[in-house]
Parts: C-alpha cells; sequence; structure tokens
C-alpha cells in the first residue's frame, strides 16, 4: 500500500517535507533547466500525480519519440520543490545510474549500490540548490542512506562536482543543443 492508502498516527515530519525546498527563487531556474534537458540532452520530464512519498524518478526512455531518458515529477510539488527533485533526478543521469546513452553524453556507472547512488544524486542536488538560495532536507535524506557516519568508497566526488556543475549552468543559462562532430563521429 502506499501511504496515501492508509490510515493512523500522522507520518513523521521528514516524509511529509522530504522533497520540499524553500528560500530564494527565480522561477526561470526551473523553465531553463527543463528547456536544456528537454532540448539539448533529450531527456523528457513529465509532472504527473504520483505517491505523496514519491516526489520523481528518472528512467529510460523508449526512444520512440527521440527522447533519450525520462523524468517523472510530483505534479503538485510546488515550483521550488520541483526545481530540487529534477536536480536529484538529473544527477542520476549525469553519474550514470541509469547506464549511458549510445551517444555517450554521459557515463555508465550501473555498477554501484543504491546506497551509493542515492547520497550521490542528492549531494548533487544539495549543491545545486544551495548554490541558488534553496534549502532541503537533504541531510535527513542522505542519512538514511549512510551505514552509520562512512560514505561508501563507491562515491565519487569527483562525479558530484562534475554532475552539479553541469546541471547548475542548465538552470542558469540556456545552451545550446549537442551536435554531433560529423569529422570524428562523436558529440560535441
Amino acid at each position: 500500500y502506499e501511504l496515501d492508502q492508509t490510515e493512523g498516527q500522522a507520518v513523521p515530519d521528514e516524509l511529509e517535507r522530504f522533497a520540499r525546498f524553500s528560500g530564494k527563487w527565480e522561477g526561470a531556474y526551473l523553465t531553463r533547466m527543463v528547456d536544456n534537458a528537454i532540448r539539448r540532452d533529450r531527456i523528457r520530464i513529465a509532472f504527473t500525480r504520483l505517491s505523496s512519498t514519491h516526489a520523481g524518478f528518472a528512467t529510460l526512455a523508449s526512444g520512440e519519440d527521440g527522447h533519450k531518458m525520462r523524468i517523472a515529477v510530483h505534479e503538485d510539488l510546488d515550483a521550488p520543490s520541483r526545481f530540487g527533485v529534477i536536480c536529484h533526478e538529473l544527477a542520476h543521469i549525469y553519474l550514470g545510474h541509469l547506464g549511458t546513452d549510445r551517444d555517450r553524453w554521459w557515463p555508465s556507472r550501473i555498477n554501484l549500490d543504491r546506497n551509493s547512488m542515492e547520497i550521490e544524486a542528492e549531494a548533487v542536488a544539495y549543491l545545486v540548490t544551495s548554490r541558488i538560495g534553496l534549502r532541503g532536507a537533504s541531510d535527513s535524506y542522505v542519512s538514511r542512506h549512510l551505514d552509520g557516519e562512512q560514505i561508501p568508497a563507491s562515491v565519487s566526488l569527483d562525479s558530484i562536482a562534475k554532475a552539479a556543475s553541469r546541471i547548475e549552468d542548465m538552470a542558469r543559462h540556456r545552451l545550446e543543443p549537442r551536435r554531433v562532430s560529423l569529422r570524428q563521429g562523436r558529440t560535441a
């Protein structure tokens, strides 16, 4: 059963606010990031009805409509929270947690365990959202994926920094679509 389908005592506050972000907000961040994801990297983003404890997810796209990956975000979230959730889901893609695409626009790091993947993705979301002035509940989210106080050795700080920089650029600037280099047969 989903939490929405149950009755009983109130759920802990951290479950109610786990995907909520607040603070300084500029709506153009969300618009630019979504536009760049769709137009530049062929990642479809849809706002849809999800369980109250499910803020979003990223998955492979069928490719039939030209999209490489797809992200679903809970439609009831406000704009800053949508932004934070999309940062987390884009991080999964750019960190290679879903594998690479045929053009190798991002790496394949599917061999990581779930805890390492969630720590990396939330670290990226934290870096991007905090740099633009938002606050979320990243600390409590990450703590659920730690074994004691140890960060798994497979967590890559370099990959986190690169993905955060990429996503922040997507929020701050309109980026040109990627193009295939005919001379090298690679994407530019």
